[in-house]
């Protein structure tokens, strides 16, 4: 229960600070701080960070895409000579910003667990 309780506060906190500021590393540090907060400082760090950005990251790509009707998706997706598919795109979306995310929260799991055994 703790982990889908800090997905879905990293999820809820970095889409509105996100939507606020506007800065794509608010993610990354809104993931730390959670999992510095409220985490376990166990193996599951990683994935509470990797979920809670990934999924709102993509659910933006995918609005986005569908209201723009995929012009900037085909044209990206020309630009780095990728498949013509605009799931493509969301899901390396999802990939990167999951992957920042996860990171920034196993780091805060290290350093909690670190302090906890110091």
């Amino acid at each position: 229960m703790n982990l889908l309780l800090r997905i879905i506060t990293i999820s809820v906190i970095a889409s509105a600070l996100q939507w606020w500021a506007g800065f794509w590393w608010l993610a990354p540090l809104t993931a730390f701080v959670v999992e510095a907060a409220i985490g376990k400082g166990d193996r599951t760090g990683f994935f509470s960070g990797f979920y809670g950005i990934a999924v709102p990251w993509m659910a933006v790509a995918f609005y986005i895409d569908h209201q723009s009707g995929s012009i900037l998706t085909y044209r990206l997706l020309e630009l780095f000579k990728l498949p013509r598919f605009a799931t493509v795109l969301v899901l390396i979306t999802g990939l990167v910003g999951g992957l920042a995310g996860g990171v920034a929260s196993l780091s805060a799991s290290w350093v909690k667990a670190y302090f906890k055994h110091a």
